[in-house]
């Protein structure tokens, strides 16, 4: 089964996606000439991303999440500044064509808006799990009083008796 893949001013190729996830994303990145270290991803024509760049199972077939005889269009998933905290925010899903749309431009920011936004919750969950405070489980089988008593003794002891505190 093959796809048609859009990039540039109106230029296109074919992609047969009977392969790898991965193995389909390096060849088209491979194919537009873009460095292997630029995330990019799939959109169809009418902007909905596919996020295969997000796929826990990138050996996973291709043809599993696209549409045979469909056209889609590469995009660049831009990240936040390398070695700061938003390194890993997604700024925006930018379309590698000439001259987009700008209805596509709109559904691609809402959509990078959205991922963002969930990016964020799922931090700040995790961060509330570290930081909420933990029951203790433990119990002490005992505290110290005044006089030396405890109140789990099973016998009183007093000071200056033997084995009491003097």
């Amino acid at each position: 089964m093959f796809i048609f893949i859009k990039h540039g001013d109106n230029q296109q190729f074919l992609v047969n996606t009977n392969c790898s996830v991965l193995l389909l994303l390096h060849y088209t990145r491979n194919k537009v000439g873009l460095p292997k270290t630029d995330t990019i991803d799939l959109c169809d024509e009418t902007g909905t991303m596919k996020l295969l760049f997000l796929t826990r199972t990138p050996g996973d077939y291709a043809s599993k999440f696209l549409t045979a005889r469909n056209t889609y269009y590469i995009c660049k998933v831009e990240h936040g500044a390398p070695g700061t905290r938003l390194e890993n925010a997604y700024r925006a899903f930018v379309p590698l064509l000439k001259n987009p749309e700008p209805e596509l431009i709109d559904t691609l920011r809402i959509q990078c808006d959205l991922l963002e936004r969930n990016r964020m919750k799922l931090l700040r969950s995790q961060e509330a799990k570290k930081v909420s405070p933990t029951d203790s489980s433990v119990n002490l089988p005992w505290v110290m009083r005044e006089g030396g008593r405890t109140p789990n003794s099973t016998h009183s002891q007093t000071q200056g008796e033997p084995g009491g505190l003097a």
